[in-house]
């Protein structure tokens, strides 16, 4: 006897059935699959997913986030941290789940950007948002718009030493990072649009496929605005590293001083390398020398180029920023110069990468692993196999390999951890990348107290430094050893590493960056890559410095030759 043949769901089937479907697939969080298994098997309702995803359009039942209700999420919550009220979203009667919209920030950093050229949600976006103020006497709805991630598990002890950032294995609970949408001048946000755009039409900044440059320039502004920002970042950490305020108001007169050479032929990384580095020496506590850095930024472009001049007005208005304001304030700067960049040069394009990792390391560094893990991964699948900058990517496949170190520290997997680091490829590094990788690697054999093991990468991170030919590397890499000891109730290493730390703060009385590109070649110059040593106030048989003097000392050395 031959099976009935099954009937598909009549239109009266669906209204009827509507809630119980709803039911399992938002509530229950059910696939399309487990959604039509089940009705079939308990409701012999027989529709093919093609037929619910049609229903499920005409029905409104989205489990994920649209760029229409995530623009009237944040201009409601504007208005809500104005009146500085807590709210809780929904979009159709359904909670907003937190963490699905900080995902969502996370893979879409441009729609700060949006938000500030002032896009408009639709009309139906802002007729399905809405929002309340939650009761503290009840709990939180459990209709959310998508489940929420499983608890975090408790930290793993943490040895004494923290590379920076800090390894530690605690990771954030799961919150929308940029939770107040503070004012901000607006004029500021006016004038950074207006200089990228200037830039691009006049003809100040050219690019090809793999490189955007500034046309004056090449890669010198560039690699010289790299090292200004990590003397910076040296400056900061040495505050609480037992050095000598002399040591470092010292160590930063040649940045500061540096800074008219980058200013007067600007590379198109300067924005987001300038205001993510004030970004990073506020967050290790240091925001007096970020203030000074925004300062001098604001009172240089005024005295090179006007006060009218469009990066004049955006130094002054960030610089007229409250402190405890400017991480959310330089987060939308960010994702202004990314969506900027993406838009002219493409979103795999190498500027555009670099970009993001500024980003990166303002807004998603201090979130969740999980989260990390999406914002990278989506970034890798927009590179192919023949991107262009290979330390670029190197970098950003360390980035990701190191929110999966973090994830796996935090759910007490220490072989998962060590192999997320020890399957990067690592002659696709730059020397301090593989620094940086060297250092984590060691963290990860303090917690299972190898100390021998332990020694060993902590000493190669020394000697990865040593290769980028910059004493700023040098000194973070030789801290986390002398920390190692520390921590191995070693006493003696550890004096002796901290006297040879000493010593190579004491001789900061110039900059070294890459250049390979516009070195002198001369007969006897050794074939490979070059450092450039810029001498400020000094002359080439003296170390000492001389604040009042402004005179410079240019040489090219091998990078191999080059100690610090």
């Amino acid at each position: 006897m031959n099976a009935p043949s099954k009937q598909y769901a009549t239109s009266q089937d669906w209204s009827r059935l509507q809630p119980v479907i709803m039911r399992l697939y938002l509530d229950q969080d059910k696939t399309l699959e487990e959604v039509k298994s089940h009705m079939e098997e308990h409701h012999e309702f027989f529709a093919t997913i093609s037929m619910y995803k049609k229903k499920f359009t005409a029905w409104g039942a989205f489990k994920n986030l649209r760029l229409d209700e995530v623009l009237q999420i944040l201009h409601l919550k504007k208005i809500r941290d104005a009146a500085q009220k807590q709210t809780l979203f929904f979009i159709r009667n359904r909670e907003v789940d937190h963490c699905s919209l900080q995902v969502y920030l996370a893979r879409n950093p441009t729609v700060f950007a949006k938000l500030e050229a002032g896009a408009e949600p639709n009309l139906e976006a802002v007729r399905d948002v809405t929002c309340r103020t939650p009761s503290p006497s009840s709990p939180l709805s459990p209709r959310r718009l998508s489940p929420s991630p499983s608890p975090l598990l408790s930290p793993l002890p943490s040895p004494l030493l923290s590379p920076v950032p800090s390894p530690s294995p605690r990771c954030p609970s799961p919150i929308v990072q940029c939770n107040r949408l503070s004012p901000v001048p607006e004029d500021m946000f006016r004038a950074l649009h207006t200089y990228l755009d200037q830039s691009f039409n006049t003809g100040l900044w050219s690019w090809s496929d793999s490189r955007c440059w500034n046309t004056r320039g090449r890669n010198c502004p560039s690699g010289l605005l790299s090292a200004i920002i990590d003397r910076c970042i040296t400056a900061g950490l040495a505050v609480s590293r037992q050095v000598e305020p002399v040591a470092i108001r010292r160590a930063l007169d040649v940045p500061f001083a540096m800074l008219i050479r980058v200013f007067r032929n600007p590379p198109p990384i300067l924005m987001s390398q300038l205001v993510s580095a004030v970004a990073h020496l506020n967050r290790i506590g240091r925001g007096d020398i970020g203030g000074l850095l925004l300062q001098f930024c604001r009172d240089l472009t005024a005295a090179i180029f006007g006060q009218d001049h469009p990066l004049a007005r955006f130094w002054k208005g960030l610089v007229s920023i409250p402190q405890l304001e400017q991480q959310d304030a330089i987060g939308r700067i960010l994702s202004l110069c990314l969506s900027e960049y993406g838009t002219r040069l493409g979103p795999a394009h190498p500027l555009t990468i670099e970009a993001y990792l500024k980003y990166f390391d303002v807004v998603e560094r201090e979130k969740d692993p999980r989260v990390q893990l999406q914002s990278l991964g989506h970034q890798l699948k927009k590179l192919g196999n023949d991107f262009a900058d290979k330390p670029l990517f190197g970098l950003l496949t360390l980035e990701h390999a190191l929110a999966n170190c973090k994830l796996s520290l935090e759910q007490h997997r220490l072989d998962k951890a060590e192999e997320a680091l020890s399957r990067l490829d690592s002659s696709s590094l730059a020397a301090r990348d593989e620094s940086f990788r060297y250092i984590w690697l060691g963290y990860i054999q303090c917690i299972r107290r190898d100390f021998p093991a332990a020694e060993t990468l902590y000493k190669n991170s020394v000697l990865a430094a040593r290769r980028t030919g910059s004493r700023d590397c040098v000194l973070e890499a030789l801290f986390q050893l002398e920390t190692f000891f520390l921590h191995a109730r070693q006493p003696l290493e550890a004096e002796r590493v901290r006297a040879e730390r000493f010593r190579v703060l004491r001789k900061l009385d110039f900059l070294v960056w890459n250049d390979q590109e516009d070195t002198p070649r001369s007969r006897g110059f050794a074939p490979g890559p070059a450092v450039m040593i810029v001498h400020i106030g000094s002359d080439e048989a003296s170390s000492r410095w001389h604040p009042s003097a402004f005179t410079e000392v240019t040489e090219y050395v091998n990078a191999s030759r080059f100690i610090p």
